[in-house]
């Protein structure tokens, strides 16, 4: 009926559904931009230290308080860089009706947090006429546990795992990544496909993070790198120093170290190169929107990757 009456003013239905098509993009372009925003307002405004706010105690136990489900891949980030920047304690979310349904209240003028999820539209093509899927970027808001009127934190179902040596070294050794010892440097090759690293005594306490801490957190990073094997994962590993494909590469494997770091319950400290590709980092966020949210999803899947190899209920937590 809508068609027919827009056709009487001269437009084609192809045009009409052209005209959405673009007005989804643009949508989607949106929140790309915000998060994207986000992030950049964070490395400018806190250097090489601008992972502080996802660090593991910020980034541990961030869940929905009615499903009991943790948030995942970009969510994790920006319910941590919400909580670092209004100081929230709680790691407990719901968005406003779901408070409403447990007799809550959320504190006037409360502002709220966007997290994101993608869905489907079907759409026409304009060329072949064949009906198709497409993905869309959508969001909605959630409010902290802070944020509600008189309510008193439920004891978290999702608690902050604690760091435990040789669990971590069975997910190492479980995941059979060829790893070799000596000097300075640590780095992985992707065409002789081993992670070399500095010894383990070569580590030292930094800023509250053990020196045992600080190896595994700079292994996790190699071995998020060790996930884009084209046996793996299959990333694009080859790149140029420099470049910004190198540079998104790295931002892959920070983000991903970040997400295993916070599983295994490890205090990380940036790498000792992350001031130097912080630059780089914020000119490949600039040229490319969708590039953090794209780097999250890999990030994501690195992760569920080299924790597939060690059953995570079993990992020890505080009580």
């Amino acid at each position: 009926m809508v068609t027919a009456k827009l056709n009487t003013l001269g437009y084609s239905k192809i045009t009409i559904k052209q005209q959405t098509i673009k007005r989804i993009k643009t949508v989607k372009k949106d929140r790309y931009q915000i998060i994207t925003d986000t992030v950049i307002e964070q490395m400018e405004s806190l250097g090489s230290d601008w992972l502080k706010s996802w660090s593991t105690s910020a980034m541990s136990g961030h869940h929905n308080v009615i499903s009991k489900k943790a948030y995942q891949g970009t969510n994790t980030f920006l319910t941590a860089i919400s909580s670092y920047k209004n100081g929230f304690k709680s790691n407990q979310w719901a968005t406003y009706k779901q408070w409403q349904s447990k007799g809550h209240t959320v504190k006037k003028g409360s502002k709220g947090t966007e997290i994101i999820f993608f869905d489907k539209i079907k759409i026409e093509d304009p060329k072949t006429k064949e009906e198709k899927f497409i993905p869309l970027l959508k969001g909605f808001s959630i409010f902290n546990a802070d944020q509600i009127d008189g309510y008193q934190t439920e004891k978290p179902e999702i608690i902050k795992p604690t760091f435990n040596h040789e669990q971590t070294e069975q997910l190492v050794t479980n995941s059979q990544a060829i790893i070799k010892h000596g000097g300075s440097r640590a780095f992985y090759t992707s065409e002789s496909d081993f992670i070399q690293m500095p010894h383990k005594a070569d580590f030292q306490d930094i800023d509250g993070s053990s020196a045992m801490e600080n190896y595994y957190s700079t292994l996790l990073h190699e071995l998020t790198h060790w996930t884009g094997h084209t046996s793996r994962l299959d990333r694009k590993l080859a790149n140029k120093f420099g470049s910004n494909a190198y540079a998104f590469e790295e931002l892959v494997a920070e983000v991903g170290s970040v997400f295993l770091t916070a599983m295994l319950g490890i205090e990380k400290q940036p790498q000792p190169n992350h001031a130097k590709y912080l630059n780089n980092w914020l000119e490949v966020l600039k040229e490319d929107k969708r590039a953090m949210v794209k780097a999250f999803g890999l990030a994501q899947k690195a992760s569920d990757y080299i924790l597939a190899y060690q059953d995570i209920n079993q990992l020890q937590v505080a009580e």
